[in-house]
């Protein structure tokens, strides 16, 4: 399958392997659902994500199961060249049963599918996806609205006009919420993040274990102070716990981050623009910067990783925030220490630990993070959806409404969020399709939506694009408010 180049697909196969091949007992057949015509002649569609730096390394794996889905035989002739010979029209095939219900497979003619199975409906024309390099959220939004900046983006994004953008914040700002719908698949986890340990020695925060909302709120915007035994702190460790006097100097990583931007409404400051949190200017902890270089040399680092601040000079007093699915791959020896954790991250001294903190005595786990399944019932204070964006309009700007493809793929009813994929068999892993779908979310350190397994119903959003013909497999209209994604319109 040559489309397979375009992805990487070595570390979900491996992840496959060790998590077991769960969907062995599934019939090998490949449920399509209602029967569409299939057209002859028909190419493969190229499908691009741009955007979040946060959601590229889950959503390379999902674009690689994305592309394994059967599809026309590659093998079979045609007389035009790159042409699928996908056959002039369906015939039903058998009735198998899976979850959740009985599905008909969809037969093109006499052409077989890839490696001997059957078209899947699940991309039928082997459509393929790839991942543009990992930018934000917001600038991903801004190119997918044809390069109108927006929400933190500081600039017009024209490079690239992705197929959809990746985003791990959900944009109230216009134009990314008035003609794009958001389609979320996975939840995340984001909280504080300082070192127990700067070049081997104890910092003076290293038992802060917890903060509160209300002092994240006071550290951010630099007015956190207290009074400890008549002495009157500002910005200071002291102020949260601490056993001794040390200075808060606070990190944040580029405008546009759908980590900053979660971050900083939880904080309740803005990074509008070029706007950065008031308390970046503080640098009580590096008397070598002036507060205006302090603000330049503490904005803009490189999101969900500590090996910038680790290397600062006021490391030790530092204090800054990541992803928790981020945390989770990118830092290894993790240990619990309820309600947090500590760990060496990549990137940072040896002798460094790190810790990702509790909020408001809440840890971050999957329990808090994931809830009881569909959205509900979240505990940790600070929570956000991975998200795929796609243009459900040509109403607005520059945007051109999501292909037949890409809805086949990143839609509400597509490849990551359709039920049918308990039923159908990855024919190069050989489990089901959510069973490596999940597995792949699993693998980034981030949890899918649904606790059970079992698919959960949500309110369908209204979009201009709808999949017809053969894109629409098996999604009967009974399907469209069920699923393993939970949708919205911007």
């Amino acid at each position: 399958m040559f489309h397979k180049l375009l992805s990487r697909k070595g570390a979900m196969a491996a992840a496959s392997v060790a998590l077991g091949l769960s969907g062995m007992s599934l019939a090998l057949a490949s449920p399509a659902g209602a029967t569409g015509t299939y057209t002859a002649g028909k190419t493969s569609t190229l499908i691009t994500g741009s955007g979040s730096q946060t959601a590229y390394a889950v959503m390379a794996s999902l674009t690689t199961l994305f592309n394994e889905a059967a599809g026309c035989d590659f093998a079979a002739s045609t007389s035009v060249p790159n042409a699928l010979n996908c056959g002039t029209s369906s015939t039903a095939g058998p009735t198998i049963t899976g979850t959740p219900g009985s599905y008909t497979i969809a037969t093109p003619g006499n052409v077989d599918g890839e490696q001997g199975f059957p078209v899947s409906g699940l991309n039928p024309y082997n459509d393929y996806a790839a991942n543009l390099p990992a930018t934000s959220s917001g600038t991903g939004r801004a190119q997918l609205n044809g390069g109108t900046a927006t929400d933190g983006a500081s600039a017009t994004y024209n490079v690239f006009e992705p197929s959809y953008a990746r985003t791990s914040s959900f944009s109230t700002a216009s134009p990314a919420n008035t003609a794009m719908n958001y389609v979320k698949y996975a939840t995340d986890g984001v909280s504080w993040t300082t070192f127990s340990k700067a070049n081997g020695v104890a910092t003076a925060q290293a038992k802060v274990k917890t903060l509160t909302q209300a002092q994240i709120t006071a550290i951010w915007n630099n007015t956190l102070s207290c009074t400890v035994s008549g002495v009157t702190y500002t910005m200071n460790w002291k102020c949260v716990g601490a056993s001794k006097s040390a200075p808060i100097d606070c990190y944040q990583p580029q405008n546009g981050s759908g980590t900053a931007g979660t971050w900083a409404s939880f904080a309740g400051y803005s990074v509008s623009g070029t706007a950065t949190a008031p308390c970046t200017g503080n640098e009580a902890g590096d008397t070598t910067e002036s507060a205006s270089a302090a603000v330049a040399s503490h904005t803009n680092l490189f999101e969900n990783q500590m090996a910038q601040v680790g290397a600062a000079s006021d490391a030790a007093d530092a204090i800054y925030f990541m992803s928790f699915g981020k945390w989770n791959t990118t830092c290894t020896g993790i240990k619990s220490v309820t309600p947090s954790y500590t760990a060496h991250c990549a990137g940072t001294p040896t002798t460094d630990t790190t810790v990702f903190g509790g909020i408001g005595g809440v840890q971050a786990n999957q329990a808090s993070v994931q809830g009881s399944g569909g959205g509900a019932g979240v505990t940790f204070p600070v929570t956000r959806g991975l998200y795929n964006v796609y243009n459900n309009s040509s109403a607005t700007g520059n945007q051109v409404p999501a292909s037949q493809a890409t809805l086949n793929f990143v839609g509400e009813n597509g490849f990551l969020c359709r039920p049918e994929t308990s039923a159908i068999v990855n024919p190069v892993t050989g489990n089901s399709f959510r069973f490596d779908i999940e597995a792949a979310i699993k693998s980034q350190g981030f949890f899918p939506l649904d606790v059970s397994g079992s698919p959960f119903t949500y309110t369908a959003p209204t979009y201009e694009g709808v999949l017809t013909g053969v894109y629409a497999g098996s999604l009967a209209t009974a399907q469209d408010t069920l699923g393993y994604c939970l949708p919205s319109n911007g």
